[in-house]
């Protein structure tokens, strides 16, 4: 069985940003929701540092997560051993602002 590598990741400062205003919303609609969302978050980037090529791009380079029993997704760009991770967002929300922050990146 091959060794598999453990790609580093780094969250661009945004992303925490994302985040918040996600687990917030949660919390609002129920006590307790916006806590087992970021759960939920964190397992999604453990599998996505896992496994970083079993997800679908976006458009290339940008791959996309779904996180588990929560409308978001994850936009991540695998980079040598790096994996940087661009933004959380609800699964209605256009994919455009991944755009911009790709350039952000270069």
């Amino acid at each position: 069985m091959p060794i598999s590598m453990v790609y580093k990741i780094i969250i661009k400062p945004i992303v925490f940003l994302d985040a918040e205003e996600a687990v917030i919303y949660y919390e609002k609609q129920i006590a307790g929701l916006g806590k087992k969302f970021y759960n939920q978050l964190l397992l999604s980037l453990i599998d996505i540092q896992l496994k970083p090529f079993t997800h679908s791009f976006v458009k290339e380079p940008v791959r996309r997560s779904i996180v588990l029993k929560f409308p978001y997704k994850i936009y991540y760009i695998i980079s040598v051993d790096t994996i940087f991770i661009l933004g959380i967002s609800h699964a209605k929300r256009s994919n455009a602002f991944v755009k911009k922050r790709v350039k952000l990146l270069q």
